[in-house]
């Protein structure tokens, strides 16, 4: 038996924020405000509001003793808890649009909830901004109100996205840590079908998608939480890229969207970019082509696997959307070859793909912490650096990168290297 006694933990140093450096984020913060308010494109808008969001957030951190920290990392998860929770109820549904409710006249609303659980659940989406509590006079009865975030909760492609990670990859996650790792070293995955996601659900026969097929209910959930891009906001990525001076090819087509789904993208593409008309092709599985279309007729339907089949459609332009993220670089290596041959001999082919690409240095928050939900799945978030270096391997080289540090995609224009 070891004598050995473990080390006693030791508390946090007395937490004193320096004058010197709250003065100076306070003075970064009203500059930014100065920048915002003398902003004359939304370009510069967004630029200024983004930096006074991240000077704002090392404020807090800079104020926030390591104890507060601490405990708000630990109890982060049990926020996503209290949404699927309201999400359970239809609580956000049952509030006004404008307007507020009494706490009693809610209760009515929502039988199967007690006064005393849902009161628990208000208060903690209320502390996070998520709705609204007001004590207003003269009865100063509790009254709830809607916030911005918790009115865009009552989409259905928000509510779809929400449970698609409480539902589908959260729980993956959760069952393969630490076991997946442990038994396959702390690495990315490299077999879409040896992944968190395969291993939380006992195979190695299939990837992420094989089995999402199989269970039509979540496979429903996860398509109606890919429609969030849209509300989102895709018009943007339409005028991102000046697909006008694409080069069309002997049979007319201009832009081929691979994997492009019920084409939505290309529907905002056509929409931005009229001279495209007649000189689109939506490209993927059959099945999925044959769940319906988003597109007019006047856009060719072509099923094409990426994975088993060189592409078709030679000579022309290829749009890969949120593909490449979806998988480890061994597998995106085989889309990129089976592209390859149509681009060969054409000079003027491009492939442009839209993804999020991270900075190489500082990314945001919000943006690198879903290269960890990809993890799962065994795909990635890349940096442009990553970007480059799969696209050499694969025999590309890149041009281009447009709407670099967007708020969320960019797109990405590169050639055969030949």
């Amino acid at each position: 038996m070891s004598n050995s006694q473990p080390a006693p933990s030791q508390a946090p140093p007395p937490f004193e924020p320096s004058i010197e450096k709250l003065s100076e984020l306070s003075n970064s913060i009203q500059a930014s405000l100065a920048q915002y308010a003398s902003a004359s494109t939304p370009q510069e808008k967004a630029s200024s509001l983004k930096a006074i969001q991240a000077l704002s957030t090392r404020l807090s951190t800079a104020t926030s003793p390591i104890q507060q920290r601490f405990m708000d990392l630990n109890s982060r998860p049990y926020l996503n808890v209290t949404i699927r929770l309201a999400l359970s109820l239809s609580l956000f549904e049952a509030l006004p649009p404008s307007g507020s409710i009494t706490l009693t006249a809610l209760t009515t609303l929502l039988p199967t909830c007690t006064p005393e659980f849902l009161f628990r659940l208000l208060r903690v989406l209320s502390a996070f901004e998520i709705l609204t509590i007001t004590y207003p006079p003269p009865s100063h009865h509790l009254h709830i109100s809607h916030t911005p975030l918790s009115l865009f909760l009552l989409s259905p492609a928000a509510k779809a996205s929400f449970l698609n990670h409480f539902e589908i990859l959260l729980p993956a996650h959760l069952a393969s840590i630490p076991g997946y790792f442990h038994k396959h070293g702390f690495q990315s995955p490299v077999d879409p079908k040896n992944v968190p996601f395969t291993f939380a659900h006992g195979t190695v026969d299939e990837d992420f998608f094989d089995l999402l097929v199989k269970d039509s209910e979540k496979l429903a959930l996860f398509n109606d939480a890919m429609t969030i891009m849209a509300v989102l906001g895709l018009k943007p990525l339409g005028g991102l890229y000046p697909f006008d001076r694409l080069v069309e090819n002997e049979e007319g087509v201009a832009l081929v969207d691979v994997g492009g789904g019920k084409g939505q993208m290309l529907r905002v593409i056509g929409e931005a970019w009229p001279g495209m008309r007649g000189r689109l092709c939506l490209q993927d599985l059959q099945v999925v082509l044959d769940g319906g279309v988003v597109v007019d007729s006047e856009v060719r339907l072509v099923a094409y696997d990426f994975f088993k089949e060189v592409q078709p459609i030679k000579g022309s332009n290829y749009f890969f959307k949120s593909i490449f993220h979806d998988w480890p670089d061994n597998a995106c290596l085989k889309i990129l070859s089976n592209l390859a041959p149509a681009m060969r001999g054409y000079p003027h082919s491009k492939l442009l793909i839209c993804e999020l690409v991270l900075p190489d240095q500082h990314p945001e928050p919000t943006k690198v912490i879903r290269d960890i939900t990809m993890l799962v799945i065994g795909g990635s978030e890349r940096n442009l650096t990553q970007w480059d270096a799969l696209l050499k391997k694969a025999g590309f080289k890149i041009l281009n990168v447009y709407g670099a540090g967007g708020e969320n995609s960019s797109i990405i224009e590169a050639v055969l290297d030949e």
